[in-house]
Formats: structure tokens, C-alpha cells, sequence
């Protein structure tokens, strides 16, 4: 069997299929792609590509020993994308992360997380998880990425790109490169230098034109960072319609920007900037204390912190 020139992994919601079909369509070293790679999700999973074998892909574990380098490996560098992205996409899904009443059922694995949010959060047997312990529970997720499983995920597959055989060469292909098509064509022209792929990148605008159509999060990733960048600037604008992840972020940014405060518990989410805005600048002084989700305080760690309490 002939060793493959790269081997490219990733967890899903990082674009691996995607970026193995531009690399072996694109590559002097492998025959043209006629097929295009796109489901109807949007997913590039399409069956009947003809592959040329000559690169690599997996998905479900990181590499172990009998796996050939070099590696290319997907660098989850954006928390945010990465989370909606793998909570819509895998499986060829087409969640929808606005309708959290269904989040047992996005994904198989979805009940055993609705299970540990239910005895993190001391909830009885429920048809589904009340929206503000969902946010919740994401928020914390983006507040101590130390323990936040999907990131932690993603750090051990890139130190298992160590563990492989032949060469261990390891490229980190983050996943904010397909954010534009310029930081993409760049990255790809990295990839082909550091490789020696001879790839045909002419090839690449029209393709990834169309992997932008086709993706729902990436059309709307940078809603959050709009609602924060006018809360920064002390700016009204209303919110658009976020999912319940977007507002976990936004709340776990602002808690992590904002000393003593934490954001309200409640399934109702703010309907402009002036009402964060407000709340941030009245929050009452009796309230504020030392916040829990914070695994560190000015750099201290924080003895309140939630992960050592549930212990």
C-alpha cells in the first residue's frame, strides 16, 4: 500500500474533508477532481469523489503509532466557531442552534451532556433544559478552557501528531484560515511551499465561493462580535437573532471583561446594546463579589470557582 504524501486529521466542525479535497484536487502530484465535494448540509462529504489515496483523512481519534506522517492536523484557534460549528455540522446534520428545546437530540451524544449539565446544575427529570442553564453551562464552557472538552480534544490530537510513524512533520492548519478567502489562499500557499505540493490554487476561489454559501456558521459568525465591539464603543444597536451559543459567548466575554458582575439567568436574552449597557453600569455594588465561573482573579487563582466546589 503506498504511503501517503500527508495524512490530514481533525474533529468534526474544523473542515478536514474539505481542506483534503482542495489539497488532492488542487496538487500537481494527484490527478484533477472533476466531482465537487458539497452535501446538500453543506458538509463536504459527498459520496462517489475519486480520491487519489494520496492524502490521507480521518476524523475519529487522534493518530497513534501505525499512522504515516506528516500530519495535518486542524488547530480549533476560534472557540466560538469551533463549538457551533461541530454542534450543527457533524454527522452531515443540519442543526438548528436557535431551537435549544431539541439540544438532547442534535447529536447521539447529546443525551450524556444534557445528563452531566442535569447533575452539574441539580435538575431533576425535565423534557428539556431550561435556555438560561443551557447558556449557562456554554458560558462556563468559554470561561476555563482548561476544562472545556472539545478544546482540551483538539490540544491532544496536535500532540499526537508526536506519536506517528515515518515523519512527524506537523502542519497546524487553524480553522480561522477559511474565515476569508484571502487568509485561506494563504494558508494554502504555506501548506504547498512547506510540502512541496504544486498546488493550483487558481482552482481554489470558485470552490470556496461555494463552501461559504453552503455554510450557515460561517455567514453569521461574526454577530457576536459586532454586539460586543458596540458595547466596547458604548453604541445602541439592536441584537439580531443569536443562537443559544453566540449569547454564551457574549456573556462569557463580558463577565471575563467586567470584575464582580455576572450576567442575568434568565431564557429572555437582551434586545439591544443599551440594555448590556445599562446593565453593566448599574449593576448594584451590594451584589457584585468575586465571580464564580472565573477560574482566576487578576491572574490569582479564584478560591469561589465552581470546578473546585463541584469536586
Amino acid at each position: 500500500m503506498t504511503k501517503p504524501i500527508l495524512t490530514v486529521i481533525g474533529q468534526c466542525g474544523l473542515h478536514h474533508n474539505f481542506l483534503r479535497y482542495i489539497i488532492d484536487s488542487t496538487s500537481g502530484l494527484s490527478p484533477d477532481i472533476e466531482k465537487l465535494p458539497f452535501r446538500s448540509t453543506g458538509t463536504s462529504h459527498s459520496e462517489g469523489v475519486k480520491y487519489s489515496g494520496l492524502f490521507k483523512l480521518f476524523s475519529d481519534r487522534p493518530v497513534d503509532p501505525s499512522d504515516h506522517g506528516p500530519f495535518v492536523c486542524m488547530e480549533g484557534d476560534d472557540i466560538l466557531y469551533f463549538h457551533r460549528a461541530s454542534l450543527s455540522r457533524e454527522g452531515d446534520k443540519d442543526n438548528d442552534l436557535t431551537n435549544y428545546e431539541n439540544f438532547a437530540n442534535w447529536h447521539d451524544w447529546n443525551n450524556h451532556h444534557v445528563e452531566n449539565i442535569k447533575n452539574d446544575y441539580k435538575i431533576g427529570e425535565i423534557d428539556y433544559l431550561p435556555k438560561f442553564i443551557l447558556r449557562d453551562s456554554f458560558k462556563q464552557g468559554f470561561l476555563d478552557l482548561k476544562n472545556n472538552g472539545l478544546f482540551q480534544k483538539n490540544i491532544e490530537w496536535i500532540n499526537s501528531c508526536k506519536s506517528g510513524s515515518g515523519s512527524t512533520k506537523t502542519y497546524l492548519f487553524p480553522v480561522t484560515s477559511f474565515f476569508s478567502e484571502q487568509s485561506f489562499l494563504k494558508q494554502l500557499t504555506d501548506l504547498s511551499k512547506a510540502f512541496d505540493l504544486k498546488m493550483d490554487l487558481t482552482k481554489v476561489p470558485a470552490v470556496y465561493k461555494m463552501f461559504c454559501e453552503k455554510n450557515k456558521i460561517l455567514q453569521t459568525h461574526t454577530l457576536p462580535h459586532k454586539v460586543l465591539d458596540a458595547v466596547k464603543d458604548n453604541r445602541y444597536t439592536n441584537i439580531p437573532k443569536l443562537d443559544i451559543i453566540q449569547e454564551a459567548y457574549i456573556y462569557a466575554t463580558l463577565e471575563r471583561e467586567h470584575d464582580f458582575i455576572t450576567m442575568p439567568l434568565v431564557d429572555k436574552f437582551f434586545e439591544n446594546t443599551s440594555e448590556i449597557i445599562t446593565y453593566i453600569k448599574y449593576f448594584p455594588e451590594h451584589y457584585k463579589a468575586m465571580n464564580p465561573t472565573l477560574p482566576t482573579f487578576n491572574g490569582i487563582p479564584n478560591p469561589y470557582y465552581l470546578a473546585k466546589l463541584k469536586k
